[in-house]
């Protein structure tokens, strides 16, 4: 899809690879209870900070500091170890009008375009029950074809819930995949691609739902990422999202696409492994807080974990 076009539109809408990583944590990995932590670290203009040692590094969990047992940096992009990288492509048929179709698809375009050799690159429809995220490059281009915006009504609450749980089953197929960053990229409407955190259970009946979500991400190391074409002036909440919770980004109309894709790519490959001993408390949910020692560098990583 060409640049010009891409723009025409948005005004319309106004790694190791398995083995080597499993070598390295071989002592640590195998405990059920060790969490592993994908961080991305980024200087002042965003881009990604290679040379951190695991001293720099600061996790806490539930508030208190942790150990870190286990550290893998990223791989220089010429290794021959580096893993090619793992993206999921969300696109939302609901909350998205039916007018944004053209729209959705040039955007998905735009980014599995930048696929390169050894990547692994699937397309799920967000209400299509058929659609495995496993497949092909010529299935992913059909999906993305054949995709229709508002093909299912948006239902508030329903819409939100389909969209934890498909997260939460997408997480669940990629956790086989180990030692590794992946990535949904969620295409459409904030209420379905940043569900916000519901009150705990009791309080709403998303509640379940969220937990299932948040807990397969961290499990499986999926970070999501929101991509929201929305109209000037829309209200783009990231913080308190499941964006914030899986340690993704989020992009809307004020930003550049292209730029925001280049990030999307590298922060698939250009991550730490961090091992830790979680503390002994019994939350549903737990908290992570990680921060880089080195001034200028800001840590992200996922904020909370089952």
């Amino acid at each position: 899809m060409r640049k010009p076009l891409l723009l025409a539109l948005f005004v319309a809408l106004a790694g190791l690879p398995l083995a080597a990583r499993q070598g390295k944590h071989a002592q640590d990995a195998a405990a059920a209870d060790l969490v592993e932590l994908d961080v991305l670290a980024l200087d002042r203009d965003g881009h990604p900070v290679t040379d951190l040692r695991r001293e720099d590094f600061e996790i806490k969990d539930d508030g208190h500091v942790v150990d870190v047992k286990t550290f893998t940096p990223p791989l220089p992009a010429a290794d021959a170890n580096r893993s090619g990288r793992q993206l999921v492509l969300l696109l939302d048929d609901s909350s998205v009008p039916m007018n944004g179709t053209a729209v959705v698809q040039a955007m998905a375009q735009v980014i599995l375009q930048r696929q390169e050799r050894g990547d692994e690159v699937t397309v799920v429809r967000l209400n299509n029950d058929h659609d495995e995220p496993f497949g092909d490059l010529e299935t992913a281009w059909t999906r993305i074809l054949q995709y229709h915006a508002g093909a299912v009504p948006f239902q508030g609450f329903g819409t939100g819930e389909r969209a934890l749980k498909v997260v939460a089953s997408v997480s669940r197929q990629l956790e086989a995949v180990d030692h590794q960053r992946k990535l949904i990229a969620c295409i459409g409407g904030p209420r379905v691609c940043n569900v916000l955190e519901p009150q705990p259970q009791g309080y709403s009946q998303l509640w379940p739902a969220w937990v299932q979500a948040v807990t397969a991400a961290a499990r499986a190391n999926v970070a999501v990422y929101a991509v929201m074409p929305l109209p000037a002036g829309s209200l783009l909440r990231l913080p308190g999202g499941l964006v914030q919770a899986t340690g993704g980004d989020g992009f809307a109309n004020a930003m550049k696409f292209e730029r925001f894709v280049d990030n999307l790519w590298s922060e698939a490959t250009d991550y730490y492994l961090l091992g830790y001993w979680p503390s002994a408390t019994k939350h549903e949910l737990h908290s992570i807080d990680v921060k880089v020692k080195r001034k200028g560098v800001e840590g992200r990583a996922r904020r909370a974990r089952g």
